[in-house]
C-alpha cells in the first residue's frame, strides 16, 4: 500500500477562535499525515479564524474526525 499525500483542498471557518480541543484534533490529523496545514488567517477585529488545508479524504470525513477527536480530548 502506498502513502497518499493530501490533495483535497478544504476550508474551515470558525466565527470565534478555534477551541483548544479542536486545535489538538487538527494537530493529531497533521501528525498522522491526514491533513497538511496550508494557511491560517485570524481576524483580530472579528475574532474569526479561517483554516485552509489539504486532506487525503473528503472534507466531510475530516470534519467528522475533528469532531470525534475533540470529544475524546
Amino acid at each position: 500500500m502506498s502513502d497518499v499525500k493530501p490533495f483535497i483542498k478544504c476550508v474551515d471557518f470558525w466565527p470565534v477562535q478555534i477551541p483548544p480541543d479542536k486545535l489538538d484534533a487538527y494537530r493529531q490529523l497533521i501528525d498522522e499525515g491526514q491533513i497538511r496545514k496550508h494557511h491560517v488567517i485570524h481576524n483580530r477585529r472579528t475574532g474569526s479564524t479561517t483554516v485552509e488545508y489539504y486532506a487525503i479524504a473528503p472534507h466531510e470525513w475530516i470534519l467528522e474526525e475533528l469532531k470525534k477527536r475533540a470529544e475524546v480530548i
